[in-house]
């Protein structure tokens, strides 16, 4: 029984040895828990905790930053299309304005070509005009020195004496044809001369001194000159007046109308 009594104390003493070892276990080991998780929170928990929220802060700056930056490129875009736009639309002006002053100087040098070739084909016509009138009239003049060369060899082998009086008839015809203002100038104090084809005699140049007073009362006939351009006939020559009756008077009549034809020709 005594020896039973003292190991039933020491189990119990031992239990309780261990009952409170444990205890004191558990309490350092519970210091051990706060003090780790103080130090955690103190060195590493907050020092992470910043370090995230730093690069969280880092991270959404940056996202700030694109996010304006694809504001500011999309406004840019914007602003680069509308002036796109203008730029095409103004390069559309320019180049229809272009085109229109193009067409306008293209027509306006087609009309000055239009006009300069009118104007040289205006010239090259007056000037053949005129080199067809100045040879036309070479050959009138041509023309009617042939024709009175043909008549002065006509009137040679005509007598003398029947020119001589067909001359006198004619040009006293002539003479009562004249109107009064006509026949009063050659009735004047300074008179007439009297041109002929060719000489005539004394005899001759009487007797159409005499006719032309019949004709012509109170005339003065003058002096009697020779002018063989006349071909036949005679002429009466005032001062202020001419009274032609010749070969040469009618192929100078005959030439003038027939230029008058031609100019009226070439006219028309």
């Amino acid at each position: 029984m005594l020896g039973g009594r003292p190991a039933v104390a020491l189990r119990q003493s031992l239990r309780l040895i261990v009952v409170h070892i444990d205890l004191w276990t558990l309490a350092l080991q519970a210091i051990n828990v706060l003090v780790l998780v103080w130090l955690l929170s103190r060195f590493l928990y907050r020092p992470v905790m910043r370090a995230v929220a730093a690069r969280q802060a880092a991270a959404d700056k940056l996202l700030a930053d694109a996010e304006t930056a694809r504001s500011d490129a999309s406004a840019m875009a914007a602003a680069l299309q509308v002036q796109q736009a203008s730029f095409e639309a103004k390069a559309a002006d320019h180049r229809a304005a272009m085109l229109a002053g193009v067409a306008e100087e293209r027509g306006r040098l087609i009309d000055q070509a239009n006009a300069e070739a009118a104007a040289i084909r205006d010239r090259m016509h007056a000037a053949m005009e005129v080199d067809r009138a100045r040879d036309l009239r070479g050959l009138q003049e041509q023309a009617a020195l042939l024709a009175g060369a043909m008549a002065l060899k006509l009137i040679n082998r005509l007598p003398g004496d029947l020119i001589a009086s067909a001359m006198c008839d004619a040009l006293c015809d002539r003479v009562r044809s004249l109107t009064d203002s006509e026949r009063s100038r050659l009735v004047g104090p300074d008179g007439f001369d009297i041109v002929t084809a060719v000489p005539l005699s004394a005899e001759e140049q009487e007797r159409l001194r005499t006719a032309l007073s019949r004709s012509l009362p109170g005339c003065k006939p003058g002096a009697m000159l020779t002018d063989p351009n006349l071909i036949a006939g005679a002429e009466l020559r005032a001062p202020d007046l001419v009274v032609r009756n010749s070969w040469r008077a009618d192929l100078d009549a005959m030439l003038a109308q027939l230029m008058a034809g031609e100019d009226n020709a070439a006219s028309s």
